[in-house]
């Protein structure tokens, strides 16, 4: 399930009064954001489910009663996937209780929180139902039972995207330093993207509260300040740095991030503007040692954005995760809340400055009068996330662009791409090899590396042992636990979906087979057998009787998950038939949709960061709609080489979420200077762009060529005054024979 498919956390702790919510109540995390596809992203835990869940026939367990337009049919289809452990009676009232607390869990908290706890006496051992159930307690302002349960669905599904959340309660239970404790964690300091904004948000509404504002300022300074953002997220964040600096007595550098935060929030989910309006007027807010971390709507732009109850006529599908909520009038006990839904992330390790509690220094902005924060030691990543927009500039917002650029470590020169990053994240076919085959600079570049580097694939057909063997063979270092497959990740995203013991139709080679049964799933060959679900990786042997076999067993109600869909498998000899065409072929048959556990999707690529244990990791490939998309989905920085499937036409008409950071020729250029292979307006080249046509001219350096095109081609796309489809390129001198070189067609 996606991230978008979780309960949501709104109102979390906001209050009626001013004064009570001046603190806590929007400050903490935003809500379910990857509760699914985090824990899909897993942690390598099982859930625990010894077998089916009452068979009962929905006899028990009565509940608050169902208006008549309910139906378990409404419940998101992924929502109800995780429902398959339960008996088929069980499993329909289960389902309308979900329905009912995201109908109820805005204006009628308390009567959510009681479907909550029906669907937990029904199916106690489903993570999506224990993390709805601590969502609703939440929002009814029951936080201990909210840290119950909201821990139980983390202990089920291994998903630390919840525990922001948690260390939001341990706020309303007035534990400030305990939400520091765990925000300060190994598991709260290896969050990463939203996840880790929330995280940071929360960690500095417990500074705020435990009497350290400037250490709240300093640690909102971990991420992206960058003005000129607009949606929810940078609104929540702004605002979440304005109170900070509010709270730490800078009255006029508040003033001017609350003009940002206004600026940002073109949804309405902060107060910022009535904020302004008390500042302009010297009207000092209620309770300004407890101030409110970021006013928000918390679960105005969760992770589970959903629409309103739809009309009995036509009821659209609805997600327990996909309620968007208006302010919740509770106040836990003496402590408030934060909670915030940035959208931004981080980027790089963890700032020391946290630490520190000295304010930054100030620089003047272009507008008369105003102070703005100088940039922190911490150089964050300039990035959008999914969900905001960008503009070039907002009337009353800031400019904190150095902020956020990057920067090299010496403030000076030049810095080896490689030496930016912590961990390098490698595909596999058609970046360090070829079939049979090294590629060029492979085995030379990965020997040189001083950094660990850990191997990604999508090919499940092998297992880590034969993958390692293989790499050695072809003159690489390489062991068993440096290597990560979608076959891996696909066995544990069954096992967080069936009770141990359950049986799984293998289509696939035999080591795909063995990593479904060591997360204690039985492996059969067979539709006959009714397994609970199909799993389907690459194998040269599958045919038209092993796919037959799948779709006979997906159609009778099998879960169905796929390791990977990449249509294509490079090879030494070309391009050969992938498991995502195998895959179109059971979509076609069944007209289902697969849980997919490769790239691009989120949980092998989020595996990969885990086994790395690295906080600042570069994704290297050569697909974009796999390896590049797949760095996008976990929200960290990518390299595409142009040593296999993606060409640099491919490149050029890209959509956002396909566009790598980096180009490079071959794993040679993890040693170029980063600025020079960064996707960029590079010196020397000269790209203009007319209608759908690009020239490109000029004698640059020749590593810088792709990048400058694709930066100049991709402003023009999203311009709208180029089209992707249509797109020619004309080249002269040098550029020309570059271009040549990579197979680009020229014209003119």
């Amino acid at each position: 399930m996606s991230d978008r498919d979780r309960p949501q956390r709104d109102g979390r702790g906001e209050r009626d009064t001013r004064d009570q919510r001046e603190s806590r109540g929007q400050g903490g995390p935003r809500g379910q954001r990857g509760s699914r596809g985090q824990s899909d992203s897993g942690r390598g835990r099982r859930p625990e489910r010894p077998g089916r869940e009452r068979g009962d026939g929905g006899r028990r367990q009565q509940g608050p009663p169902f208006p008549d337009d309910v139906n378990a049919s409404d419940l998101d289809p992924e929502v109800r996937r995780d429902l398959l452990t339960l008996d088929k009676a069980n499993a329909e009232i289960v389902a309308k209780h979900l329905v009912m607390v995201s109908r109820l869990l805005l204006e009628e908290p308390a009567l959510a929180l009681e479907h909550a706890r029906a669907a937990r006496g029904r199916a106690s051992r489903v993570g999506v139902v224990r993390e709805t159930a601590g969502i609703a307690a939440y929002n009814a302002g029951e936080w201990q039972e909210s840290a119950t349960e909201l821990r139980a669905a983390r202990r089920i599904t291994g998903n630390t995207a919840l525990l922001p959340l948690i260390a939001d309660c341990e706020r309303g239970l007035g534990r400030p330093e305990r939400a520091v404790e765990i925000a300060r964690g190994d598991d709260g300091r290896a969050l990463k993207g939203e996840d880790a904004t929330e995280m940071r948000i929360v960690e500095a509404g417990a500074r705020i509260d435990l009497g350290e504002p400037e250490k709240a300022v300093v640690t909102l300074q971990a991420e992206n300040l960058k003005p000129g953002q607009v949606g929810t997220g940078p609104a929540r964040l702004f605002y979440a740095y304005a109170s900070a600096l509010y709270a730490s007595g800078r009255r006029d550098e508040s003033v001017t991030w609350f003009m940002n935060a206004a600026a940002a929030d073109i949804d309405d989910v902060t107060d910022a503007e009535f904020r302004l309006t008390e500042l302009a007027g010297d009207d000092t807010p209620a309770a300004v040692d407890e101030q409110d971390v970021n006013g928000v709507d918390v679960l105005a732009d969760s992770a589970v954005s959903a629409a309103p109850a739809a009309e009995p006529e036509s009821p659209a599908p609805i997600s327990v995760a996909r309620v968007s909520a208006a302010p919740v009038s509770t106040e836990p006990a003496e402590t408030e809340l934060v909670s915030v839904e940035p959208a931004v992330e981080s980027t790089a390790a963890e700032s020391t400055a946290a630490e520190s509690s000295a304010a930054p220094a100030k620089v003047e902005d272009e507008t008369p009068d105003v102070a703005v924060p100088e940039a922190v030691n911490e150089t964050v990543r300039e990035q959008q996330s999914v969900d905001t927009d960008s503009i070039e500039s907002v009337e009353g917002t800031a400019d904190l662009s150095a902020t956020s650029s990057y920067v090299a470590e010496d403030g000076a020169g030049s810095q080896a791409l490689v030496d930016r990053y912590d961990a390098l994240l490698l595909d596999l076919d058609g970046t360090v090899f070829a079939g049979h085959q090294a590629l060029p600079n492979a085995v030379d570049t990965l020997d040189r590396l001083d950094i660990p580097r850990f191997f990604v694939t999508n090919n499940a057909s092998r297992r880590p042992a034969e993958v390692a063997a293989h790499l050695r063979e072809l003159g690489f270092d390489a062991t068993d636990d440096l290597v990560v497959t979608s076959a891996q990740s696909g066995a544990r995203l069954l096992s967080e979906h069936l009770a141990p013991g359950s049986r799984a139709l293998v289509i696939g080679t035999d080591g795909l087979a063995q990593e479904v049964r060591e997360v204690g799933i039985g492996v059969t060959r067979s539709a006959d057998d009714r397994p609970a679900a199909v799993i389907q990786g690459h194998s040269t042997d599958t045919g038209w009787a092993q796919l037959s076999e799948a779709a006979l067993a997906i159609r009778a109600g099998a879960l169905w998950v796929a390791t990977n869909v990449d249509a294509t498998l490079p090879s030494e000899r070309g391009l050969l038939v992938g498991n995502g065409s195998m895959v179109a072929a059971l979509r076609n048959a069944t007209g289902k949709e697969p849980l997919v556990a490769g790239k691009p999707a989120a949980p092998l690529m989020a595996d990969a960061i885990t086994r790395a244990a690295a906080n600042a990791p570069l994704v290297v490939g050569d697909r974009l709609d796999t390896d590049i998309e797949g760095a996008y989905a976990v929200g960290i920085e990518s390299a595409l080489v142009l040593t296999g499937v993606s060409t640099v036409t491919d490149l050029l008409a890209a959509p956002p979420e396909q566009r790598p950071t980096y180009v490079i020729d071959d794993l040679a250029g993890m040693f170029d200077d980063i600025d020079s292979v960064r996707v960029s307006d590079q010196p020397g080249w000269k790209v203009d762009v007319d209608g759908s046509t690009v020239t490109v001219s000029g004698s640059g350096d020749e590593i810088g060529l792709v990048p400058a095109v694709a930066a100049a081609t991709w402003a023009a796309v999203d311009a709208g005054v180029a089209d992707p489809e249509e797109l020619r390129i004309r080249a002269e001198g040098a550029a020309r024979d570059k271009l040549a070189s990579l197979g680009v067609t020229l014209v003119g």
